[in-house]
């Protein structure tokens, strides 16, 4: 079997895949992929309702427990006794819940169509809880679905939501291949919004392999294309604004970031999904922060956290935590900053989340330097360097590089702390990451200054400054 096609026929498991509680619950299921013929037997003449009292009571729930949080105990009632027929997407929540098989609740089995759309929309929910393992499973089992129905919009969606999964787990030559097959399909049916859907979900990839050009370049083009079919509103343009603010904050441009979040401020604000709330709420912190405006920033992270707390969404309540944490930091109130980073650290080790243990680590690491404590910061940023290098993420090797010369810097080993930040201001260039390379640059001037070498202290100061400029569009592929 060749290495791209290898993925289909493996369970995935990855430490970075925990979403709102970290797992899933015992004997829960995301996607049951046995035939109808395979659902267990039910005693004769059984309802739809008495099958769902049957299995609750099975499992000791009560009404209320059976429904919380999206259904009433009261309506729990009302299916029980046959007295209302819910939708299928209920039926899944119901079935998950139950820990049963959507078959085994139903009198026969639904259309390939619907049960892959119904799949399609808990696999898009999960994205959004960045649980990509348990995404990857849904849209593994909508694709023979999506295959049967016919419909090639679900063939898109499926292949879209699994590239995304891929994505999501790091799995970047698998998903490319998936996003370009969803790209393809889409535009062969000319459907604008599905071809932004796509484009969305490739700049998802890009940023993720810390391609920050190419994913400003990807996310325009789905704005583009939505415009130019007349779509000024919605939720997908809304989401396509938010993260190319996102992606102008790592090019080092916040002024455009907060441009692009203002105008889907309009479009997502109001967003039944809380998880795309917070995310929004996220982009305007960061975005806030980097352009200086610290007190927008603690009001939009602060906003974010209640919003995660109250839905225990602990990984991108980490990612939160550690903003804040970042944001005291710049403040210089370092004895605040420590309990957020701590917490972002715990959340993100609870979670399994490599990516975010990296980056909490490397805040830490700053941290110690301002407190002066150079062997302690060396410590963090090494574990943290260790972190990136396995998961493959340039981007926070070089952030952990670029603290460890600081604090070598701030032991008196001028020239390994000079060596250290070259090469972070290098891996900063070929990211196009403008903030990072103007901070790493500056650090590598006063390096050079107590070292006495003025000249070399120029160039880097120069460089500093040349850095902010906006870098060129990447084209798109």
């Amino acid at each position: 079997m060749s290495r791209r096609s290898s993925w289909r026929g493996r369970r995935w498991h990855s430490r970075g895949t925990a979403g709102a509680r970290c797992s899933a619950p015992s004997g829960s299921r995301t996607a049951d992929c046995r035939s109808w013929s395979d659902r267990p037997e039910e005693g004769p003449g059984t309802t739809l309702g008495q099958r769902i009292r049957q299995a609750r009571k099975a499992l000791g729930l009560t009404q209320r427990d059976l429904g919380r949080p999206t259904l009433s105990a009261s309506y729990v009632s009302m299916i029980e006794h046959d007295r209302v027929r819910p939708s299928l997407a209920t039926l899944q929540v119901l079935a998950e819940r139950l820990r049963q098989p959507l078959p085994s609740l139903l009198d026969a089995p639904p259309p390939a169509a619907a049960r892959a759309a119904v799949a399609c929309r808990r696999g898009e929910s999960l994205l959004r809880q960045h649980r990509f393992t348990e995404a990857l499973e849904t849209f593994a089992a909508a694709a023979p679905l999506a295959d049967e129905s016919g419909d090639p919009r679900l063939r898109t969606r499926a292949a879209l939501g699994r590239g995304q999964a891929l994505a999501g787990l790091r799995q970047f030559d698998f998903a490319s291949s998936e996003l370009q097959k969803a790209r393809e399909l889409a535009e062969g049916l000319g459907d604008a919004e599905l071809v932004a859907a796509a484009a969305n979900a490739q700049g998802f990839l890009a940023f993720r392999a810390r391609r920050f050009a190419l994913a400003r370049a990807l996310y325009q083009s789905g704005i583009d294309r939505l415009r130019r079919a007349g779509v000024q509103d919605g939720e997908l343009l809304g989401k396509l604004l938010s993260n190319l603010g996102r992606v102008y904050v790592e090019l080092g441009l916040p002024a455009q970031a907060l441009e692009a979040l203002r105008q889907a401020v309009p479009l997502l604000g109001r967003a039944a999904d809380p998880a795309q709330r917070a995310l929004l709420l996220f982009n305007l912190g960061v975005a806030s922060e980097r352009h200086q405006a610290f007190a927008e920033a603690d009001g939009y992270l602060q906003q974010a956290e209640a919003l995660l707390r109250l839905h225990e969404n602990l990984r991108l309540l980490g990612m939160v935590k550690r903003s804040v944490g970042m944001l005291r930091l710049e403040q210089g109130r370092c004895r605040e900053a420590e309990p957020d980073l701590r917490e972002s650290l715990q959340l993100a080790r609870q979670c399994g989340d490599d990516e975010g243990i990296a980056q909490a680590l490397v805040e830490l690491a700053r941290l110690e330097v301002r407190r002066g404590d150079s062997d302690a910061a060396r410590e963090l940023a090494g574990e943290a360097e260790a972190i990136a290098r396995r998961i493959h993420d340039e981007a926070e090797g070089a952030r952990a590089a670029a603290v460890d010369g600081a604090a070598l810097a701030a032991a008196g080993r001028l020239a390994e702390a000079a060596a250290r930040l070259r090469s972070a201001c290098a891996a900063f260039e070929r990211l196009e990451m403008g903030a990072d390379l103007s901070a790493a640059c500056r650090d590598l001037g006063f390096v050079h200054l107590a070292d006495g070498r003025h000249e070399a202290a120029a160039q880097a100061f120069a460089r500093a400054f040349t850095a902010m400029r906006p870098a060129s569009p990447a084209p798109v592929p």
